[in-house]
């Protein structure tokens, strides 16, 4: 190994270790980096209201754009149009600008938290950006694209709902859409009490769920995880396609479907085999795992 090499990481375990002593010493916070690792207590987190940058007349918003890092992202409804951020120092800012009825909300990331010490309110002290939207906004579209952070939505509606996220979780909850798109790696899909005409998911490496919903059509597509399906009703059809992992489908409304496994095992309850066809409105196929559909 190179002699700089060598030093480059000594500096680096130094560095590490200093971080963490500080955080030992010091009160609770987070271990970040931006061009040096450094200790930011927890007492540094801020809140700032931005909604002084929404436009006057909201009523003409019709697009909203989040490209969001490092910050849990919450879309969600309320009496008044506002946005919040929340973040330690003054390393994270989020820009708020406005065009033709589009609503963008941008966040410029300097350093990188790596890691957080709190141990008295660990669900508190976290960066966030919050959304509320009111009745009275009716959105055309909502488009989220995230990295390292949750995105959760919920008691909104939009004739279009896009979230792409790398390393966290998406989070739908009593949402209405004609289309909805969610395409995550290394993360979770939740949806809950969702009404979406046409649903298209895309995971890498996590679990979907879909949980007391009804969707018109359904197009999933998941590697490295499970599938579970309950309480709902798929109206057309569509496919749920997986590689490497389960799909559960329990007391919902099919139309008629095929279910098909290369390596695993296939249960399907009494009352659903005779919407069981060779070609059915419905796919339903996994690779390496077992159908269940009860």
């Amino acid at each position: 190994m190179k002699r700089r090499t060598m030093i480059g990481l000594s500096l680096l375990v130094i560095g590490t270790v200093m971080a963490i002593s500080s955080a030992l010493i010091e009160r609770p916070g987070s271990i970040s980096w931006h061009d040096k690792f450094s200790y930011q207590k927890a007492g540094a987190l801020k809140t700032h209201d931005l909604s002084q940058q929404i436009p006057s007349k909201i009523e003409d918003i019709k697009v909203l754009t989040i490209d969001n890092s490092d910050k849990a992202v919450y879309i969600e409804r309320g009496d008044h149009f506002a946005i919040t951020e929340t973040h330690i120092g003054n390393d994270e800012k989020t820009k708020v600008t406005y065009s033709k009825g589009n609503l963008a909300v941008k966040n410029v990331v300097r350093s990188h938290h790596l890691l957080s010490f709190d141990w008295r309110r660990l669900s508190e002290n976290k960066a966030r950006l919050t959304i509320t939207v009111p009745d009275s906004v009716q959105l055309k579209t909502i488009n989220v694209a995230q990295s390292n952070g949750d995105v959760t939505i919920s008691d909104v509606r939009a004739d279009d709902i896009k979230v792409q996220s790398e390393n966290d979780d998406a989070i739908l909850t009593r949402v209405a859409a004609k289309n909805a798109t969610i395409n995550l790696e290394n993360g979770e899909a939740e949806l809950h009490q969702v009404t979406v005409d046409n649903l298209q998911v895309q995971l890498d490496n996590d679990d979907f769920t879909l949980a007391s919903s009804a969707v018109k059509t359904i197009k999933t597509d998941l590697q490295n995880g499970d599938a579970d399906i309950e309480h709902s009703q798929i109206v057309n059809g569509g496919y749920i396609r997986n590689e490497n992992g389960d799909i559960s489908i329990e007391k919902t409304k099919l139309p008629t479907f095929s279910a098909r496994t290369e390596m695993g095992d296939t249960d399907v309850a009494p009352g659903f085999v005779g919407q069981q066809r060779g070609k059915g409105d419905l796919m339903i196929q996994t690779q390496n795992g077992d159908i269940e559909i009860e």
